[in-house]
């Protein structure tokens, strides 16, 4: 009897789990429906209390800010894996990891991760050190990192507001290097005997996570890459012309299956 597998599935900022399985309704379907892939959904673990904790604002005017938060907080999406206050400075991160590593061990082995957005960055953090911070878990098959990110500072001498601009992904990789708080997480031990298929996915309009930070993700790997652009922002298209070859790659990684 084949064993089920299991995905961890890792929202962005603002967004509950239930919140993300709407939001990746067409890939959801497929692996969950088609495949019989176990998705575990679950909301980050940091709670923002109030909606002056954002740092931006929600709406026009006070009283519809309010009224948007009252409505993010009924939908229990005031959550977050951590709170960049500057470089090298995000709060709660390690915090999260714990978390994230406290529930593979209970609820795993998992096969693989999903992660949206902020939920993506923590994917790759939870991908790249899984084999360092449990030993006993095998590394995942396969990894989805959608409008994902590294969490990176400006080398010596550089800005955030001149790489902002940047577009040429050689340029970018220059001017950047990871962060020290997030380093631990993210640098690969051994890059040369790393197989988890990596899946890339970003809008090429979004304007939330620039492409360019995405593409850079690919960098941080040396096989098994594989990256989806498309025309949208900063989403998961649901289209079935979309998701398909991405469920393709998680039933080939997942089952073996060509």
């Amino acid at each position: 009897m084949s064993t089920i597998s299991k995905v961890l599935c890792l929202p962005g900022y603002l967004q509950s789990g239930s919140t993300f399985a709407k939001k990746a309704s067409g890939l959801r379907k497929i692996l969950s429906k088609q495949l019989n892939i176990e998705l575990d959904f679950i909301s980050p673990c940091q709670p923002i209390k109030s909606r002056y904790e954002l740092g931006f604002p929600l709406a026009a005017t006070e009283e519809e800010s309010d009224k948007v938060w009252d409505t993010i907080v009924a939908n229990e999406n005031n959550c977050r894996w951590f709170d960049h206050r500057g470089p090298s400075d995000n709060h709660g991160l390690e915090e999260s990891m714990e978390f994230i590593m406290k529930h593979i061990e209970k609820n795993g082995p998992y096969d693989g991760v999903i992660g949206f957005s902020q939920g993506a960055a923590m994917a790759i953090m939870v991908t790249n050190s899984l084999r360092k911070m449990l030993p006993s878990h095998p590394d995942f098959k396969i990894g989805l990192f959608v409008s994902g990110f590294c969490l990176t500072v400006p080398k010596s001498g550089e800005t955030f507001e001149g790489i902002e601009k940047i577009t040429n992904l050689k340029e970018y990789q220059s001017k950047v290097e990871i962060a020290p708080d997030a380093a631990k997480y993210t640098q690969l031990q051994d890059p040369d005997n790393f197989n988890t298929e990596i899946l890339i996915v970003y809008g090429k309009n979004d304007s939330i996570v620039l492409p360019i930070r995405s593409q850079y993700v690919a960098g941080l790997y040396k096989k098994n890459v594989h990256i989806f652009a498309h025309e949208g922002a900063h989403l998961l298209p649901n289209q079935k012309a979309f998701v398909k070859p991405i469920a393709d790659l998680f039933d080939k990684a997942l089952t073996g299956k060509l």
